[in-house]
């Protein structure tokens, strides 16, 4: 994890936080996000993926700037949307960035007017940011980051016409999806919206990395 072309404020957060040794997945995929090409990860559970988007973003990012957010990410659930966050105020407590959730068993009119009020990231499951954006509260105009962690469980077809409208609404935002495994929907949404995004798949047991440009 420690990468010494990282903000020199993060490395020693990273530091402090025990992470002194990157995964396999963090070595190449973070210089990769870095970079700004979309890329689509395929890895197991444990091997890196909620860290290396917050990591991504602290380092895209780097300190608040306007209302509008900058990085929208897509999650299965509330629980994972707040462990996220708190990963986000853990590795990012030198930034000044707003972090905000939008999840489906929360009262939308809190969630809505904090938003509104400003931020830099929201996490959200895919309806309740449909709804967020439906009552004109998130504007997803200048959003250059949208990451979907676990794209297995929120790619699907019970909602993927959501996935499709917050990715058209945000047209120049680089593409991050992680997931364990392809499925047809996560292909789809690739075909559609992914442009010549890099394939990484890694073999954790094997320490098998395999990337490819499609």
């Amino acid at each position: 994890m420690i990468n010494e072309k990282l903000d020199i404020e993060l490395i020693e957060v990273l530091r402090e936080n025990g992470f002194t040794e990157s995964t396999p997945l963090q070595q190449i995929c973070i210089p990769k996000i870095k970079s700004g090409r979309d890329l689509l990860c395929i890895a197991a559970d444990g091997s890196g993926k909620t860290s290396t988007i917050v990591v991504s973003v602290l380092q895209r990012l780097k300190a608040s700037l306007d209302d509008n957010p900058r990085a929208i990410i897509v999650v299965q659930n509330k629980d994972r949307a707040l462990e996220m966050k708190a990963e986000f105020e853990r590795l990012g407590e030198y930034t000044d960035l707003r972090v905000q959730t939008a999840c489906d068993d929360e009262k939308i009119s809190d969630q809505k007017d904090k938003i509104y009020m400003g931020s830099d990231v929201v996490i959200g499951t895919a309806k309740r940011l449909n709804q967020v954006y439906s009552l004109y509260a998130l504007n997803l105009g200048v959003v250059k980051i949208f990451a979907i962690d676990n794209a297995e469980l929120v790619i699907r077809s019970i909602n993927y016409a959501q996935i499709d409208r917050l990715s058209e609404s945000m047209p120049k935002a680089q593409r991050v999806v992680f997931a364990t495994h392809i499925n047809e929907w996560i292909e789809r949404f690739a075909d559609a919206f992914m442009n010549v995004q890099e394939v990484v798949e890694i073999d954790e047991e094997d320490d098998d990395v395999t990337e490819s440009e499609e």
